[in-house]
């Protein structure tokens, strides 16, 4: 073999790798959309008929957020809250909550990707049972993995410019988890 060789065989294995990895994405978001914490249909029947729901992409330094329409059909990317402290995440979410008829809080959970917790998804927990012991509203909860990638991807395919897309990604993650959720309400 000479180095040509060498090189258009590194050029396959990386192909070969990228497709595999696209594969696995798109894999995990169909699985995403039949995978849940709670069930989604009977989460949902507990709330009032007019009330909406908030879903969040919870992180260290930001909580994405965005609402579900009356219907509880469609999710729609809100706003992205960069964090402060405890105290004042939870104004801020109740100001939102009552600005949107919020009746439930569906909360990404990140877990690793064989499905196990670890230390975001306690931090996570720790942060749900402050939000429903303060706030007093229900809470599920819904599987994360690849909602990140996934929107940056889209987001990139569509030559959105990386700047943009991390003023964006937060609160459109937030979309992404709720739109999972909502889809698989009508599906379970």
């Amino acid at each position: 073999l000479n180095w040509a060789d060498n090189s258009s065989i590194s050029l396959l294995l990386t192909l070969i790798l990228q497709s595999f990895a696209i594969l696995s994405v798109v894999f995990l978001s169909i699985f995403n959309l039949y995978t849940f914490v709670t069930n989604p249909r009977d989460f949902i029947k507990k709330l009032n008929t007019t009330q909406t729901l908030l879903g969040l992409d919870f992180g260290d330094k930001t909580i994405g957020l965005a609402s579900s329409d009356k219907t509880r059909t469609i999710a729609t990317p809100l706003k992205t809250i960069k964090r402060k402290s405890i105290n004042k995440d939870l104004i801020e979410l109740q100001k939102i909550i009552v600005e949107y008829d919020v009746g439930g809080l569906v909360l990404g959970l990140p877990l690793n990707l064989n499905g196990e917790e670890n230390i975001r998804t306690e931090k996570m927990r720790i942060f749900a049972r402050i939000i429903e012991k303060m706030l007093q509203i229900e809470i599920t909860f819904y599987d994360e993995r690849y909602s990140s990638d996934v929107i940056f991807k889209e987001l990139r395919r569509n030559s959105i410019s990386a700047s943009k897309i991390k003023k964006k990604i937060n609160h459109m993650t937030a979309a992404y988890i709720l739109q999972g959720f909502l889809d698989n309400a009508v599906n379970s």
